[in-house]
């Protein structure tokens, strides 16, 4: 299940898309790592019963920093299940939460509560998530955009098939569809252009983020605030640990059949989930004999 995403746009996001626009060709791209989410009253990987139990929320787990923060407002009042208290960053933007695992994890989501009739110019505007083994290797993976949020915004975390170096070997048939853009004609006034967007990348072709270091960086504030509120952050990834590099793809146990209906991000449809190790070495343990 995906996040709400508010396809409205707005002066800066024309702004945006004006600069990504191809010289000559009148194509606008938005890259699948950029995406606009719409705030909910509530957080369905924890209220809807039937994603609640394919996810597990992960953060205790984690080693939690924050980049600054005010005597009274740090990580504890961040993770303490209260709306009411919140993270208060003090110093220069940008601000960041560093979330650092014992061991690789494999992470589905991450939940942000923020509240922009109570925190205003406090609140953020923009959220980049970038992943890596160390603050020294770290790559941006999400850039999210929201406007005036109330409640919680999900950001969904999955990497597409081919950026990893070992895709090829452990699911060389991954790559097969053609993902390119679909053109559509846009009347606007007395001019005709084109746009050319990025179809949805298939749920079967989305594999699960693994990663020691996930780093949520807070770079700009509604009405050009400094200093950040953020009430509340959830990670999540999968209850079940089998799942490994085949995403939201289960395997049946006597077809081999493909299937992209999971019930949550990244999630099996409940058959027998044959796991794909991450290296080759241990890639000869995938099959049953």
């Amino acid at each position: 299940q995906q996040p709400p995403i508010d396809d409205d746009d707005d002066d800066d996001d024309e702004e945006q898309e004006r600069r990504q626009t191809r010289p000559g060709r009148g194509a606008v791209y938005r890259d699948y790592r950029h995406i606009r989410i719409r705030a909910t009253p509530t957080l369905p990987l924890l209220t809807d019963p039937e994603i609640a139990s394919t996810v597990r929320e992960i953060g205790k787990s984690a080693s939690w920093s924050l980049s600054t923060a005010k005597p009274g407002n740090g990580v504890d009042q961040l993770r303490d299940s209260s709306l009411d208290t919140y993270w208060q960053s003090d110093g220069l933007q940008p601000h960041y939460i560093n979330i650092q695992f014992p061991k690789r994890q494999t992470v589905t989501a991450i939940s942000l509560y923020m509240d922009f009739n109570l925190d205003e110019s406090y609140t953020p505007k923009k959220i980049k998530v970038r992943v890596g083994t160390t603050f020294h290797n770290l790559e941006e993976v999400r850039v999210v955009d929201v406007r005036e949020p109330v409640g919680w915004c999900t950001i969904p975390l999955w990497r597409k098939w081919g950026e990893d170096v070992l895709d090829s070997i452990l699911d060389p048939d991954g790559g097969d569809d053609d993902d390119e853009g679909d053109e559509d004609e846009v009347d606007s006034g007395s001019s005709r252009r084109k746009k050319k967007r990025k179809k949805t990348v298939p749920l079967w072709k989305r594999k699960p983020l693994r990663t020691h270091f996930v780093q949520i960086g807070i770079p700009y504030m509604h009405q050009n605030g400094r200093d950040t509120h953020v009430r509340q952050v959830k990670i999540f990834g999968p209850r079940d640990e089998s799942i490994g590099n085949k995403g939201g793809l289960s395997v049946s146990a006597t077809s081999g059949e493909k299937s992209g209906n999971g019930a949550a991000m990244m999630i099996g449809s409940g058959k027998l989930t044959i796991p794909t190790f991450q290296t080759v070495e241990m890639s000869q343990f995938s099959f049953i004999r």
